[in-house]
C-alpha cells in the first residue's frame, strides 16, 4: 500500500497528530519564551588589547527596564558580585518610560553598590523619557554611581589605565561622542560606554577602541541562522542587533540585556549580565 493511500485511510488520525504536535511545540516554545525572559545568566565577551598591562574585567548591566521580580533582581546582583569585576557599567534603560515606582531599580543599584566596586552609568532612551528621570539620576548619586554624560574621565587600577567615555544615548538624540572625547588623551586605551548602537559610524573617526552598549535587546526573539526579527527604531531583521560589530579600528558589542518592552517574551536570547574581559 502506498504513503498516500495510507494517508487517506487513516487521515484522522494522521490530522489528530498533527495538530497535537503543533501544540505541543507551541506550548514547549512559550514556556520557553516566558524561561528566557525570568531567568538572567552571566554572558562572557572578550576583547584583546596590548594598551593595559593586565586584565581589566567590567560588568555590563543594560535594559533593566525596571524589572518587575525582586528574585531576579537578587539574581543579577549575585551574577555580578560572581564575576568579580573591577568594576561596573550601567548602559542605559534601567527604567522605562512609565513606572508604578522604582523600588526594583532601588533594589538593584543597592546591591551592586553592595559589591564595593566603582560603577559608572549612561542614560538610555527611555531614561530620559521618563517623568521620574531626576529621580533616577538622584537615586544613582545617592548610592555612590558615577553618572558620564557626554564627557570622560581617566580610570587607573591594577591593569592600567584608561580614558572611560561615557556618551549619552544617541537614539533619543541626545549623544554627541565629539564632546565627549574634547581633550582627551589621543594616547592609551579608549573605552566608551553608551546606550544605542546608532552611534556605530562615529566610533572609527573618534578614536575609539572599545565600546558597549545595549538598546536593541537582541531583538528579543531571535531564530537560528535568521538572528533578531524586529528591534527598536521599526528595524525589521536588523543588521546590527547584538554581540560585536567593527567600524575603523573601533569594535562595538551589543548586549541584549536583562529586561523586555513589548511582549513578555524572549527566544533563544535569553536574559544576560555581561562580563567584559579586556587586556592582553
Amino acid at each position: 500500500m502506498s504513503l498516500i493511500r495510507i494517508l487517506r485511510k487513516h487521515w484522522g488520525r494522521v490530522a489528530i497528530i498533527m495538530v497535537a504536535t503543533l501544540l505541543l511545540l507551541g506550548v514547549a516554545t512559550y514556556a520557553r519564551a516566558k524561561w528566557e525572559v525570568e531567568h538572567t545568566r552571566l554572558n562572557e565577551a572578550r576583547f584583546v588589547t596590548s594598551e593595559l598591562d593586565g586584565e581589566l574585567r567590567v560588568v555590563q548591566v543594560t535594559d533593566f527596564h525596571n524589572l518587575p521580580r525582586a528574585a531576579q533582581v537578587d539574581e543579577v546582583i549575585h551574577l555580578v558580585a560572581s564575576a568579580n569585576p573591577h568594576f561596573i557599567a550601567l548602559t542605559g534603560d534601567l527604567i522605562d518610560t512609565y513606572n508604578e515606582n522604582l523600588d526594583r531599580v532601588e533594589q538593584l543599584i543597592e546591591g551592586l553598590a553592595g559589591i564595593g566596586v566603582p560603577i559608572y552609568s549612561v542614560d538610555g532612551n527611555h531614561d530620559h523619557w521618563a517623568a521620574e528621570h531626576t529621580q533616577l539620576l538622584d537615586l544613582l548619586h545617592r548610592h555612590g554611581v558615577t553618572t558620564l554624560r557626554d564627557e570622560h574621565i581617566n580610570v587607573t587600577g591594577e591593569w592600567g589605565s584608561l580614558t572611560l567615555v561615557g556618551v549619552d544615548d544617541y537614539f533619543s538624540g541626545y549623544g554627541n561622542i565629539g564632546k565627549a572625547v574634547e581633550a582627551a588623551p589621543e594616547d592609551g586605551f579608549r573605552f566608551v560606554l553608551t546606550h544605542s548602537p546608532e552611534i556605530l559610524p562615529e566610533l572609527g573617526s573618534h578614536g575609539v577602541d572599545y565600546a558597549i552598549c545595549g538598546h536593541t535587546h537582541g531583538g528579543q526573539v531571535r531564530l537560528p541562522l535568521i538572528g533578531a526579527l524586529y528591534q527598536p527604531g521599526d528595524h525589521y531583521l536588523p543588521r546590527v542587533s547584538k554581540g560585536f560589530y567593527r567600524n575603523g579600528d573601533a569594535t562595538l558589542f551589543i548586549d541584549s540585556g536583562v529586561g523586555i518592552t513589548g511582549p513578555a517574551y524572549r527566544l533563544l536570547n535569553q536574559s544576560q549580565v555581561t562580563l567584559h574581559r579586556i587586556g592582553p
